[in-house]
């Protein structure tokens, strides 16, 4: 079957109570405002007149600020929510991993629960009785396969959920961020069977806040501002556009309004080259956050302990601004972090398990920048 998804002048809006602003004080004011002033009903609209085509091969990013209209979007596409006007196709069968504990009961069994969750995904129970054994081996919760659900970990009752919404393959895969849980073992396992699927699925909608992994995966972007298509094209020229409504919102101070704080922002980017010169590290390469601003903060961390960067200078990246549709090409940085007397060669930084964490400011550096190949062999200790 043909996988095909249009989307044509769709809008949907919701009934809200709204207060309307008292100006009485006082417990008798409050109290009588809510008995003779009650809440009017009234329509939201939480997405307006939006229209787009997919087609087998495309894999599409929703981008957009908090708020911006993303998960509902993918909601209507899944038809948990009825559009309130335009129309609606979507053509094979779909997978939306939104919501992966749909169907849970607590007082349940853990078998029973595959049960549940696989019917309320639309799977029959003939298919799931065959899926049964893969699904608790892929979870770890074999041995827990008759006890009841509320007595399972969250982190339990997420790797069952995954393994069950992710059993199958389908023409179209819908995700609100990338989904992963658990330790290091099962993320790793979830990782290899999420790329399988996507790589398996004949059209892909992904909304998430990381850039990196859009430009991985996605070809073509649509923006949302407010529940309205702002813009849609290819992949690069839409996250230019939402990285440039990102600075113009900045720069009209409505940076806050429905945003992640900066602290929140996940920051990525490379290491691709480091020496050690007179008792310094100079470390090269580049970062940027989701919301494309560029850090301030760089931090090496040696045996646990971090040693911050004394100076940082930017550097222009046109090549890394132009990858991922950035406003801003100096994203580039040189970098040059104090060392301890006892470092003197880079293998020696490996043997301490070097780590160059990132952070929005000098104070808050946590994010790991990945080590390019290059990079991770000069830190490789010496045999």
């Amino acid at each position: 079957m043909t996988a095909h998804v249009l989307v044509d002048g769709l809008s949907l809006d919701v009934p809200a109570f709204l207060q309307r602003e008292r100006t009485s004080s006082g417990w008798g004011g409050l109290f009588f405002g809510a008995a003779f002033d009650p809440p009017k009903r009234q329509l939201l609209r939480l997405l307006d007149n939006i229209s787009f085509e997919l087609r087998e091969g495309d894999r599409l990013a929703i981008l957009g600020r908090n708020g911006a209209g993303k998960s509902t979007l993918l909601r209507v596409l899944n038809r948990v929510y009825q559009p309130s006007e335009g129309r609606l196709v979507v053509d094979g069968s779909c997978q939306a991993l939104l919501n992966i504990s749909l169907g849970f009961n607590g007082e349940a069994t853990v078998r029973e629960n595959v049960y549940l969750r696989g019917i309320a995904m639309g799977l029959s129970a003939a298919f799931l009785r065959g899926q049964i054994d893969q699904i608790l081996e892929f979870s770890g919760l074999r041995e827990k396969v008759n006890h009841r659900l509320r007595t399972l970990s969250s982190g339990q009752k997420m790797r069952l959920g995954f393994a069950i919404s992710t059993s199958v393959q389908h023409d179209i895969i819908m995700m609100d961020e990338w989904v992963g849980a658990g330790d290091a073992d099962f993320m790793r396992k979830a990782k290899e069977r999420m790329q399988s699927r996507v790589g398996g699925s004949k059209i892909v909608v992904l909304a998430s806040h990381s850039t990196g992994l859009l430009r991985d995966i996605c070809n073509r972007g649509i923006v949302l501002e407010r529940g309205r298509l702002m813009f849609s094209g290819d992949i690069t020229a839409s996250l230019k556009y939402y990285h440039e409504l990102l600075a113009k919102l900045r720069s009209d101070g409505e940076a806050s309004l429905d945003m992640p704080e900066s602290r929140g922002a996940q920051i990525f980017g490379a290491v691709e080259a480091i020496a050690v010169e007179r008792d310094a590290c100079v470390i090269r390469g580049w970062f940027v956050d989701t919301e494309g601003a560029v850090p301030s903060g760089l931090a090496l961390q040696l045996n646990g302990q971090r040693h911050a960067a004394s100076t940082i200078e930017r550097i222009r990246r046109p090549d890394v601004k132009r990858h991922f549709g950035l406003s801003n090409d100096e994203c580039g940085f040189l970098a040059t972090v104090p060392l301890p007397a006892s470092f003197i060669t880079v293998a020696e930084l490996g043997a301490a398990e070097a780590r160059i964490l990132a952070g929005a400011t000098a104070e808050y550096t946590h994010t790991p920048l990945r080590i390019a190949a290059s990079v991770a062999n000069q830190l490789k200790p010496a045999s």
